[in-house]
C-alpha cells in the first residue's frame, strides 16, 4: 500500500509539471536603436497615412495629443496614454518611439502588467523632421501565443518617488512612431493540449491503484 501511494505520488508530481510546462512564461524587454522588422505594423497616427495593416489593430487614447503628418503621435498630457489591442495572436510586440528635447518618460504595460519604464527623451532639437529625430524600439518577446493589450502611459512623475529618484529623468511627452507585431510562429495550445497528458497521467495513476 505503501509502494502504491509513492507512485501515485510520483505520477501526479509530472502531471503538475505538464501544466508548468504550459505556463506563461516573463515577457523579455529590450530597448534599441532603430526601427524593429515587423510582419504587422501601423503609425502612431495612422488617421492621416497608413500601412495597410490597421484592421490589425484596436487602438484607442486617452488625453491629450500632438500628431504630425508624417505619422508621430505624441502622448502630451501626463497620465494620458495610447491603449492597443491585437486582433491576432502574437508572441511579441514592438513600439517605436521618435524623441527629441520635448520627450520624456514613459511606462508600458502588457495585459496590465508594468513590463518596462524609462526615459525617451532626445538630445535632438524640436520641431525636427522625421530623419533628425532619436528612432528607438521597445522589443516585447516571450509573450504568451495569444491576444494582448499593450498600454503607453505618460506619468506624473511629480507623484512618483520611485521614477524621481532615477538619474536624469525627463518630464515630456511620449512620441509614438510606429507599433506592431509579428505572426505567431506557433499555434496557440488549446485546452485538449493541456489536458490530454494530464489525463494520461491520472489514468496510468489509476491503473496502478487497481493493481496493486
Amino acid at each position: 500500500m505503501k509502494n502504491n501511494g509513492i507512485k501515485i505520488s510520483i505520477l501526479l508530481l509530472a502531471a503538475l509539471a505538464v501544466v508548468i510546462g504550459t505556463a506563461s512564461a516573463t515577457p523579455s524587454v529590450q530597448l534599441i536603436d532603430g526601427e524593429c522588422d515587423l510582419d504587422i505594423w501601423t503609425y502612431g497616427n495612422h488617421d492621416i497615412i497608413t500601412s495597410g495593416y490597421e484592421d490589425y489593430f484596436e487602438t484607442s487614447i486617452d488625453g491629450n495629443i500632438w500628431t504630425d503628418d508624417d505619422g508621430r503621435l505624441a502622448i502630451i498630457m501626463e497620465e494620458g496614454s495610447m491603449t492597443i489591442n491585437t486582433e491576432y495572436p502574437t508572441e511579441c510586440f514592438c513600439i517605436v518611439f521618435a524623441s527629441d528635447k520635448n520627450d520624456g518618460y514613459a511606462q508600458v504595460y502588457v495585459d496590465d502588467v508594468m513590463v518596462w519604464e524609462g526615459d525617451t527623451w532626445a538630445s535632438t532639437d524640436t520641431e525636427k523632421p522625421i530623419e533628425d529625430q532619436k528612432i528607438r524600439s521597445l522589443k516585447i518577446t516571450d509573450l504568451d501565443s495569444n491576444t494582448h493589450t499593450i498600454k503607453i502611459v505618460n506619468p506624473d512623475i511629480t507623484n512618483s518617488v520611485q521614477i524621481q529618484s532615477a538619474e536624469c529623468v525627463h518630464n515630456g511627452h511620449v512620441t509614438i512612431y510606429k507599433y506592431g507585431y509579428d505572426c505567431p510562429t506557433e499555434e496557440i495550445p488549446e485546452f485538449p493540449t493541456v489536458a490530454l497528458p494530464v489525463a494520461a497521467v491520472l489514468g496510468l495513476a489509476f491503473l496502478f491503484q487497481r493493481r496493486e
